[in-house]
């Protein structure tokens, strides 16, 4: 598995990559329902606290940025994105045209050029890619952004649930290192970098069924496949595979 900030960036600096992300990762069912909770957390909270500076990071080429921008009002709201891939950024700014409001960089997450101005900080599919030493030092960037009070919201992979998938995956199944964690080590984690979890919202319960139904029914009808999914999904039936995290800065 690759691991490693420099390896986890170049393995999005390929064109062909970032044009097929989306359509390779969130169309499927099972991907499509992770996406719709994804954007439906952040929707929720613009919508309750309706932050005037927000920032995502890492956001690929605009799979979330685009779903959530119709919260976002270019009126009130100062939303910026930044992208260590040239070839992300590219598609980002390409899906994005329209959409308004958006100012786009490239830059590094460990690295972020902004002082203490967001009230709201998400970012997904890019945490869990690194070891805890590493977490933490993201962590502890982010927070530096962050107003007091401001909140970050990011995914990460229950321990109990991926563990035993893994173990009994075959080689190579898994291309890029994911962290597996637990909700007393993410809140250890946090507290290093002067950040409060607030909740988790879990999502994927009972994968081993939504894998199956993936597999079975999604070839036969996309749209059956996305209800039975749907629907095994809220019945909550044991612990999910990820969560989405909301944490606040102290």
């Amino acid at each position: 598995m690759i691991s490693g900030h420099a390896a986890i960036r170049d393995a999005y600096r390929d064109e062909t990559v970032a044009r097929e992300y989306v359509d390779t990762r969130f169309r499927e069912p099972l991907g499509a329902m992770l996406h719709a909770r994804q954007v439906g957390a952040l929707k929720r909270i613009i919508r309750a606290r309706r932050p005037r500076r927000i920032l995502e990071i890492a956001p690929g080429p605009g799979r979330l940025t685009v779903d959530v921008s119709s919260s976002i009002s270019p009126h009130t709201a100062l939303p910026v994105l930044v992208e260590a891939s040239a070839q992300m950024l590219a598609e980002a700014r390409r899906r994005l045209a329209g959409s308004g409001g958006w100012r786009a960089l490239q830059g590094d997450a460990f690295n972020l050029p902004f002082g203490p101005a967001f009230e709201l900080v998400y970012v997904f599919r890019l945490i869990r890619h690194f070891r805890s030493s590493e977490r933490v030092a993201l962590y502890r960037q982010i927070a530096q952004v962050l107003r007091p009070g401001g909140l970050l919201v990011f995914d990460a992979i229950n321990e109990t649930v991926s563990a035993p998938i893994r173990a009994n995956a075959q080689a190579g199944e898994y291309e890029h290192f994911d962290a597996l964690t637990r909700p007393d080590v993410l809140e250890a984690e946090l507290g290093e970098a002067g950040l409060e979890l607030v909740s988790l919202e879990g999502v994927q319960h009972s994968y081993p069924a939504l894998a199956r139904i993936q597999i079975l029914v999604a070839p036969r009808s996309r749209l059956l496949a996305r209800l039975a999914i749907e629907l095994t999904d809220r019945v909550r039936g044991g612990p999910p595979l990820e969560w989405i995290v909301t944490c606040r800065r102290r």
